[in-house]
């Protein structure tokens, strides 16, 4: 997903909705001050990376405007939803710095969607919660299934693209959706494009569900 230069951005028009599988992340990287306690929630479901507006013939803008992060709009959103859907593992909550994660998603990704920033932050909370993680994965933490059957429960080799460590390490999804022409929210789950599906890097059959 090769960034395109600002002067030359158009609109987007898709979306990557991405994942994350934190017990992996965490394995990666414990020193990050959650990983040390995770959500029980962290445990069974991915969380929520970011939504990613994407072009449908491959790549994506990014950095779209100098709109600058709000982190009223967290507040009022709820830092404990954020924090159990939408994780900046690596720090407390308390920590000053925690809000960078979403303050760079924002700048990166939201200011290239069509949605203000509440509803940016609400839609991408609202999709995560209602698209979820697949019963074949909550099922099976700790546990090696085909990375075929993982694809197949989220619509099949083309609708997602899944993300391993080493190969075979369960650390994320991403998957693609329409962009409404009335509101600009994701709206409905699509094919990838092609350069997404190239990311799909879980190239063994079978894949390990990390857990914590």
């Amino acid at each position: 997903m090769k960034s395109q230069d600002i002067v030359e951005q158009t609109p987007a028009d898709t979306y990557v909705f991405a994942y994350i599988w934190e017990p992996e992340s965490c394995y990666e990287n414990p020193t990050w001050v959650q990983c040390a306690d995770p959500q029980k929630f962290w445990e069974t479901n991915f969380v929520i990376h970011g939504l990613w507006p994407q072009y449908s013939t491959g790549g994506y803008p990014s950095d779209c405007t100098d709109e600058p992060f709000d982190e009223e709009v967290i507040v009022d959103i709820g830092m404990d939803d954020m924090n159990q859907y939408w994780p900046n593992v690596k720090s407390n909550t308390s920590d000053p710095d925690y809000d960078s994660f979403w303050e760079h998603e924002w700048t990166k990704h939201g200011t290239c969607s069509p949605l203000s920033q509440e509803n940016y932050f609400n839609t991408t909370l609202n999709l995560g919660k209602t698209f979820g993680t697949p019963s074949i994965i909550t099922d099976n933490v700790g546990n090696i299934v085909s990375g075929d059957s993982i694809r197949s429960a989220f619509g099949g080799p083309t609708m997602v693209s899944l993300q391993c460590e080493n190969g075979n390490y369960l650390a994320g999804a991403f998957t693609c959706w329409s962009m409404s022409s009335i509101d600009g929210s994701p709206n409905k789950q699509i094919a990838c494009a092609t350069d997404v599906q190239g990311e799909d890097n879980c190239f063994d059959n079978m894949v390990t569900i990390p857990s914590f």
